[in-house]
């Protein structure tokens, strides 16, 4: 707009001059000049103008081919990303392709491999159909259902055997499998199979035939390992030669656990001639377990200075042979070598590292003599029931894990849990060892309940069963009939105590009692070398400390009675019995905080100690904490089932007072 108001102006400025121009003729000129500068500047414009234009044409000419150009990239680029998203399906499509046939050929190649390391693995044992003649086979009795006969006694006697530990060579073929091969009519992947086992594998291949004369029939087996051998006898006795000659098959292949299945199942003089047989044959590394089914066998005869002696020479033959340590540590202690015996146990832990770093593979129920030594129950009992649950609910020892656990609850002051054990025992009717561990169980919750009449008709009974069945005396750790002796004389029958005690052997058990009988007595001075005794024949152990303390608060010498308690403490610092001891000395010289830090100690080794949780209440009482009391002689009432009559009154006349 001003470019308008301006050329207006200058359209009048030059019309002011033209009319001035035509008064004045000297004005003609100037205004003529300056008329043409003007048509001259506006043809100028006019020429600059029309420059720009082209110019601005040419500019759009070129933001139109810009546009144009700019289009076609679009084009170009939308095709390129259509090309790329298809390369890119493309190559997804290959890459889970690849990796699908990645998987395929791991999967084949870890079939493969799984195949050759089964193969290379197997040791099982693999029964053939055995060669029949056609009559036996048209009566039904075909090469297959003869070895199925075999197999069957194959997988008893397998099924029998309760070894808790036995070496991978020895083990294996039986652990694995028993099973029976019969050949296919074509070629299928059961014979590919078939034939990588037999070529990489390690089976024993079990072949049999029988034959018929007359009437008279030989039934042969032949396998890998062992010679063939012919068992002969009549038609009617070929099921009892089946079983002979799995017998024999087993034997051969397996003499340890052969020999061990015998002495389990009380053949004893059985395993000790079949061991002595096979023994000059048997591998170096089968030769200690052998020794190991002979030391028991002759356990069992009650030769235990024998089986010692062959239980040291597996131990000379293999220093790493764990069964040997706990077998030679259970005939020490039969023998009246405690100390020995823990000392045994010391090599043994030693030799395992146990509790460290990079410790040996051991079954933990092969600690459980050593366990037992230093009193350390709560321990024992969890190996126990690990056994149990191991081996079908009966475990590897030969006796009976149960009753021996039963044992142990008796020994913490469970009664009611001790009881139910041994009623719940597999073969509590009728196992001799079970019938005596009852007795004995019984008889030991009855003294610690002071109801001694009935501690001596437990212990009697079981007594009776030793006589009877003298194999059965071999399962424990003392001689029981030192707790017999205890008994009699508490049940004023001390002519029938000095004999019960007479024979019991060097025991700390028997040492121990005997100076409880003479303090019984009133003899303290024979009491005090009783106790001395016990000591310096296994100063290892805690029980006989113990004791000399309980024996010192009788005669209220309380400080030197917890210098006792500490002594046994220090040798057995998971058994509750010090412990507990202990507490009631601290509260008879008034010290109710202490005693009761004793307690809770103890507590932590009992699942529920009735005595304990009465004296815990009473030091709560005596410091004034009467709410606290309460819980603890409620306690008391729930586990009372091994309390003293005594104690039973005294629980009642508290709880009355508690309201």
């Amino acid at each position: 707009m001003n470019d308008e108001v301006k050329r207006g102006q200058s359209d009048l400025a030059a019309s002011l001059a033209l009319g001035e121009a035509a008064k004045h003729p000297e004005m003609a000129g100037r205004a003529a000049k300056y008329l043409d500068e003007q048509i001259a500047l506006a043809q100028a414009q006019q020429a600059h103008l029309k420059t720009q234009q082209g110019h601005l044409e040419r500019e759009a000419a070129l933001h139109d081919l810009h546009a144009e150009n700019l289009k076609l990239q679009s084009q170009a680029l939308r095709a390129q990303h259509r090309q790329l998203g298809a390369q890119c399906l493309h190559d997804r499509i290959r890459t889970v392709y690849q990796s699908a046939l990645s998987l395929v050929a791991l999967l084949v190649l870890a079939i493969i491999g799984y195949a050759i390391y089964s193969a290379a693995t197997d040791q099982s044992v693999v029964v053939n159909q055995f060669q029949v003649p056609p009559a036996y086979a048209a009566q039904g009795n075909s090469g297959r259902v003869i070895a199925s006969a075999f197999l069957d006694r194959l997988q008893v006697l397998q099924a029998s055997t309760r070894s808790s530990q036995a070496a991978p060579a020895l083990q294996d073929a039986w652990s694995n499998q028993i099973r029976m091969q019969v050949p296919d009519v074509h070629v299928s992947l059961g014979d590919v199979r078939r034939t990588l086992h037999q070529w990489l594998g390690h089976e024993i291949l079990i072949n049999g035939d029988l034959v018929q004369q007359g009437n008279q029939v030989a039934l042969t087996v032949r396998g890998t390992g062992f010679a063939a051998k012919t068992f002969n006898g009549t038609p009617d006795t070929l099921p009892a030669l089946i079983n002979d000659a799995a017998d024999y098959v087993y034997g051969s292949a397996e003499p340890y656990l052969y020999a061990d299945d015998l002495e389990l199942s009380g053949q004893d003089a059985q395993a000790i001639q079949f061991v002595q047989a096979a023994f000059p044959t048997a591998s170096a590394k089968e030769k200690p377990w052998l020794l190991t089914a002979w030391g028991n066998a002759l356990s069992d005869l009650t030769q235990n200075a024998a089986a010692a002696d062959k239980f040291r020479e597996a131990l000379r033959l293999n220093p790493h042979y764990w069964n040997a340590y706990e077998a030679l540590q259970a005939i020490q202690i039969l023998l009246g070598e405690e100390e020995a015996a823990y000392q045994t146990g010391i090599a043994f832990e030693r030799a395992t590292r146990r509790n460290g770093w990079f410790a040996a593979h051991v079954p933990a129920i092969f600690y459980n003599n050593q366990d037992y030594l230093r009193m350390d129950l709560p321990m024992e009992h969890q190996e126990f029931l690990a056994d149990e649950a191991s081996h079908g609910g009966q475990g590897t020892n030969i006796g009976q894990d149960a009753p021996q656990d039963a044992e142990l609850l008796a020994r913490m002051h469970v009664d009611r849990q001790a009881s139910f054990t041994l009623q719940t025992s597999p073969g509590a009717g009728s196992d001799h060892y079970v019938m005596a561990e009852i007795d004995y169980v019984q008889g030991l919750m009855a003294l610690d309940q002071q109801n001694y009449s009935q501690a001596v008709s437990d212990l009697k009974a079981m007594q009776a069963l030793f006589a009877q069945y003298p194999a059965v005396t071999t399962n424990y750790d003392t001689n029981p009939i030192c707790y017999l002796g205890l008994a009699e004389e508490f049940a004023g029958h001390p002519n029938k105590a000095d004999t019960a005690i007479a024979q019991g052997g060097h025991f700390v058990d028997c040492y121990r009692f005997k100076g409880d009988i003479a303090d019984h007595r009133g003899n303290w001075p024979q009491a005090q070398k009783e106790y001395a005794a016990a000591v310096a024949l296994a100063p290892s152990l805690p029980m006989a400390y113990d004791s000399w303390g309980m024996a010192l608060m009788r005669h209220h010498d309380y400080a030197n009675a917890i210098v006792k308690f500490q002594e046994a403490n220090q040798r057995g610092p998971h058994w509750c019995d010090p412990l507990e001891h202990w507490g009631e000395a601290l509260v008879a010289e008034g010290k109710y905080s202490e005693a009761i830090k004793k307690y809770a100690k103890a507590a932590k080794y009992t699942p529920g100690w009735g005595a304990l949780e009465l004296h815990w209440g009473q030091a709560l009482d005596n410091l004034g904490e009467h709410s606290q009391a309460l819980t603890h002689y409620q306690a008391a009432q729930e586990h009372g089932e091994s309390l003293t009559a005594a104690e039973h009154a005294t629980l009642a006349m508290l709880l009355a007072q508690s309201g």
